[in-house]
């Protein structure tokens, strides 16, 4: 039960660290709301000025970095605000309670959750066209129901003076939890962010009867969208999705400025196939996440690198081949003596690695360095595993 609780824990984690950022967003326009509501008419405007400029810039960032995912959360969220302050001013203090109204929270609720699973497709795609053209179609859809008097709401007999109704209030917390579930385990910022954005769509839409509530919570959420999109891109281009620790362009990137003696060190897991065999990618996923974390447990002065989905490359700034070694190789014999726990599996998991260590020489480049390494390593485990070796 203890290491369940253990693994449980350390997939909620990443949701706590890529919450930071969408978390002050949400902390900062609240605050504002509480202190200083209703704002001055000319700061409503710039709000209503900001949303449109940075949901913009979110279509032009997806279009440049050629991913559609967040794009139609973008869509509807365009589409909602100017919805909405048409509905405020066609039918007044009453809106929140007109067919148009509701049927508009039940689609804003299905199209948030139903994108959110979507896969990150190209841009450029017919993809991308289709789910738009069913995007303008709901809501041509909701406001035909809307002129038939028909409308997507079942709460009791009990009208709140705010912007959801009982039912859409259940219907959004129920969809939230769900994002923040899954993000925790998917463990990826789009995620994350996608869900507190949706957080702040359903504040702005609570607090719609109010003169500054829709637009601060509305800007909110669009800006969450354009960083969490901006977040996404950076992250993948240096970091291993997996891991989070860098990947290989990082290595290449990093070590190419590194102009001091290091010891370059390879890690690599044995029987990587077997592991993809007997607990599929999602399986062996979960162990190459708990060895990352354990190398970096046992050896916080390295860098670590996830190479390939089998190999891991740590550098060891300024240090003799023979404490290199040694670091190396205690890295190894901890390994080999760590149980690893996945959730479905009782026992646990006896994993080992083999690892080999070599020193820059003089003026000699990273990829000769690592060949060299990678080299003596295959040589090595054609006959044996779970050792350290090094390269004269």
């Amino acid at each position: 039960m203890i290491r369940k609780c253990k693994y449980y824990l350390r997939q909620v984690l990443p949701l706590m660290q890529n919450s930071w950022i969408p978390a002050a967003f949400l902390l900062i326009f609240g605050c504002v709301h509480l202190l200083f509501n209703p704002l001055p008419f000319y700061l409503q405007n710039i709000l209503h000025f900001l949303f449109f400029i940075i949901n913009i810039a979110s279509i032009v960032t997806l279009g440049i970095y050629n991913r559609n995912r967040s794009l139609f959360l973008v869509v509807i969220m365009l589409l909602s605000y100017m919805a909405i302050n048409y509905q405020k001013y066609t039918y007044g203090v009453i809106y929140y309670l007109t067919p148009a109204y509701l049927n508009m929270i039940f689609l804003i609720i299905a199209g948030m959750i139903f994108f959110y699973f979507l896969p990150n497709r190209p841009f450029f795609s017919i993809d991308t066209l289709s789910f738009l053209i069913v995007i303008f179609a709901a809501f041509a859809l909701c406001e035909w129901l809307s002129a038939l008097q028909i409308k997507m709401d079942f709460s009791p007999f009990i009208e709140f003076e705010t912007g959801l109704q009982i039912f859409s209030i259940s219907l959004f917390v129920a969809s939230i939890l769900i994002m923040l579930l899954h993000s925790s385990v998917n463990n990826k910022i789009l995620s994350t962010y996608n869900a507190y954005t949706a957080i702040n769509i359903m504040l702005a839409l609570y607090l719609s009867n109010q003169s500054s509530g829709l637009s601060l919570f509305f800007v909110s959420a669009s800006a969450t969208t354009l960083c969490g999109i901006v977040g996404q891109h950076i992250f993948t281009i240096y970091k291993d999705p997996t891991t989070g620790i860098f990947n290989g362009k990082a290595f290449i990137k990093h070590t190419g400025k590194m102009n001091n003696k290091y010891g370059l060190g390879i890690i690599y897991i044995d029987d990587y196939k077997h592991l993809l065999q007997a607990f599929r990618k999602s399986g062996a996923n979960d162990v190459v996440k708990m060895i990352s974390k354990r190398i970096k447990s046992i050896e916080p002065g390295g860098i670590l690198y996830r190479c390939t989905p089998n190999e891991f490359v740590i550098i060891f700034p300024n240090i003799e081949k023979r404490t290199a070694f040694k670091r190396l190789d205690d890295i190894r014999r901890q390994i080999a003596a760590s149980e690893f726990i996945l959730p479905k599996i009782k026992r646990p998991l006896k994993i080992t690695v083999s690892c080999c260590i070599a020193v820059r020489k003089r003026e000699e480049k990273v990829a000769n360095l690592y060949m060299r390494a990678l080299k003596k390593l295959q040589k090595a485990s054609r006959f044996s595993q779970n050792i350290t070796s090094e390269d004269s």
